[in-house]
């Protein structure tokens, strides 16, 4: 059980979400709004690295053309311009007629604001653990993502879990944010900073701070 859940999060660490990493139910035809974020840049490939072709703007709205992974190839409805941008950055709108059904109900266990797809990744975690593992997830500043795990996740998972928990979610909060620089901070169940990862210089810094039980 312990073997699957790490490999399960070890592929968002790595930043290739194998699961379910673009809208539920999404397809080509289908019609996308961008809602989580101002400005989004459309990419020339499927990755943070490939070049910057324009931006759009929330609300703009944009047709599926094709998917990789977790990035969808669309065109912006209103210029015409064709791209790619990230999957958890669109909210679906309209989905398209000529096949596909209305998407499963998403059960939300703390990340759904911020990415379905990682939400949803979690949400079948817990059901193997048969335990949420996250009690609050709040954004008190625009970087800054705040975990609090729940404290039979911090008793039962290993060090090693939390620390791979931490760099998944690090990774979905960076994928959200664009690429920009961002803070995760993990608590332990009395209110302390427990695992911090922290972008300095284009570089992720990573902490771990007091033990999570004295």
């Amino acid at each position: 059980m312990s073997a699957i859940i790490d490999w399960r999060l070890g592929l968002l660490a790595l930043g290739a979400v194998a699961v379910a990493g673009v809208p539920a139910g999404a397809a080509p035809g289908d019609i996308h709004e961008v809602a989580h974020a101002e400005t989004v840049n459309l990419r020339a490939g499927p990755s943070n690295e490939a070049n910057v072709r324009g931006t759009v703007q929330q609300g703009d709205q944009v047709i599926e053309l094709t998917r990789s992974d977790n990035w969808l190839g669309v065109r912006v409805l209103r210029t015409g311009e064709e791209g790619w941008i990230f999957g958890d950055l669109l909210e679906p709108i309209a989905r398209s007629t000529l096949g596909g059904g209305a998407a499963a109900p998403v059960e939300d266990v703390g990340f759904l604001r911020w990415s379905e797809s990682f939400n949803r990744l979690l949400a079948s975690i817990n059901a193997d653990l048969g335990y949420p593992t996250v009690q609050s997830v709040e954004q008190p500043e625009s970087d800054l993502l705040r975990v609090v795990p729940t404290s039979q996740w911090l008793l039962n998972g290993s060090r090693a879990d939390h620390l791979m928990g931490a760099a998944a979610m690090y990774e979905m909060w960076k994928n959200h944010q664009n690429g920009g620089p961002v803070r995760l901070v993990m608590r332990d169940d009395r209110g302390r900073d427990y695992i911090t990862i922290v972008d300095q210089d284009g570089t992720p810094n990573l902490s771990v701070h007091l033990p999570v039980h004295d």
